[in-house]
């Protein structure tokens, strides 16, 4: 059996994690200065994916913002996230911001200030690579990750909810400015929970181009989107990753039809026995609840790599 311990002191690189919501809920409620009513209790029965786990997500980013009353209230929440990365030796991460901040600060140029603030922070310590959170659930602020994007500070640029998978068109211009500038353009997979077909997802993912796509739960959970069969990647599924060259990261979080983890655990072997590119993160330490290196450690103890496979993956940048 491997142990946590055996992977908390390793340098580490961290592909997403989300800043916002990038600690455990202790540490939430210290920066808050108040608890979350039913949320220890929800966390713990709630399905991921499901309505409730989407409300309790929305309710918490409400809390959130709601506790913001100065621009230094984010950066002191970005910092809280921060310091559990460091606690357990992450070197390099992704950290997203999420554009919803900029309506806490006096202008553009203030939220730009603290992410340079951040970065420059813990610049001894850990590198980060800031990307820009977008949330396809709220058009009005399009043009302003656009805007943004321009300033050449982002690595990135993070789509999430479900907003966009009913008129992905709207975000064709994010996704083409992070090409034009050459940044990584990442989608988050809960967004495409409701589809019914493979077709409609590849669609997407092709007039999108996303360099990056976050937890393809749904695409692996579902029977009837046919993209693994019997334990296999379908080849056509195969080839358009190949063909693409979208990478794929992996969190913690469990699959969203609520079957048992070795389906998942077996879908990430075969990305790394196909020599798919793939790695592990964080995603939401806050609703996960699970760092890192505890999720190298379930990798190795549920067989699906050996300590050295994950130490090797883990290392990568």
């Amino acid at each position: 059996m491997v142990s946590i311990s055996d992977f908390i002191k390793l340098p580490k690189h961290d592909s997403c994690n989300h800043l916002s919501s990038g600690m455990r809920y202790p540490s939430f409620t210290h920066w808050a200065g108040f608890v979350i009513p039913n949320f220890s209790e929800s966390s713990s029965v709630i399905k991921a994916g499901s309505p409730n786990d989407i409300n309790m997500r929305r309710e918490i980013s409400l809390y959130t913002q709601t506790r913001i009353g100065i621009s230094h209230d984010i950066f002191l929440l970005f910092c809280h996230s921060l310091a559990e990365s460091l606690s357990e030796n992450v070197i390099s991460l992704n950290g997203t911001m999420n554009v919803d901040f900029c309506s806490k600060c006096k202008n553009a140029t203030e939220f730009l200030d603290i992410v340079k603030e951040v970065c420059e922070k813990y610049s001894d310590k850990v590198t980060i690579r800031p990307f820009l959170g977008l949330d396809s659930d709220n058009e009005n602020n399009i043009h302003m990750a656009d805007m943004l994007l321009e300033s050449g500070l982002f690595a990135g640029i993070e789509l999430y909810g479900s907003g966009f998978a009913e008129k992905p068109e709207r975000f064709l211009s994010v996704f083409n400015t992070a090409r034009r500038m050459n940044i990584d353009s990442r989608i988050v997979c809960l967004g495409l929970r409701n589809f019914e077909n493979r077709e409609g997802i590849l669609e997407i993912l092709q007039n999108l181009q996303p360099t990056i796509i976050l937890n393809p739960n749904i695409a692996i959970s579902k029977e009837k989107l046919a993209v693994f069969k019997n334990g296999k990647i379908l080849p056509e599924v195969l080839a358009f990753l190949r063909d693409t060259g979208i990478k794929t990261e992996f969190s913690p979080a469990p699959f969203l039809s609520g079957v048992c983890a070795e389906e998942k655990n077996q879908a990430i072997r075969e990305f790394a026995e196909n020599d798919l590119p793939f790695s592990l993160c964080t995603e939401d330490l806050l609703f996960l609840n699970k760092s890192l290196s505890e999720f190298a450690t379930d990798l190795c103890n549920a067989g699906v790599f050996s300590k050295e496979e994950v130490i090797k993956i883990m290392q990568k940048s």
